[in-house]
């Protein structure tokens, strides 16, 4: 076998490991992220960030009308309606309406 044939048979090779551990990686983060459990607000790390679940009851001086967890740079995934990912809670899920502390606009 020539050296461009086994280069080409070892790049292919290479790909096709890389898009097996895709297609196997993928579907474990997906079912993870449906399994996030929700952040509870009574939890010490929640009430730490002062986090609320309606962003309207929130008593922190820091808290603007407007701002919610759903317009959040940290909300990982703005296309959840109701909960979703946040970056300052891994592996919980807030809600899209609340709020906490680390709010950072969305630029």
């Amino acid at each position: 076998m020539s050296d461009k044939n086994a280069s080409m048979q070892r790049r292919r090779f290479l790909k096709m490991g890389a898009a097996g551990a895709a297609i196997t990686i993928l579907p474990v983060s997906w079912h993870a992220a449906l399994a996030a459990e929700r952040l509870d607000p009574s939890s010490a790390q929640a009430r730490a960030m002062s986090y609320v679940e309606n962003a309207s009851d929130s008593t922190h001086s820091a808290y603007q009308a407007g701002h919610n967890c759903a317009n959040c740079l940290m909300f990982s995934d703005p296309s959840q309606a109701e909960w979703g990912p946040c970056a300052v809670f891994p592996g919980k899920l807030v809600a899209a309406g609340g709020w906490c502390n680390a709010w950072v606009t969305r630029g």
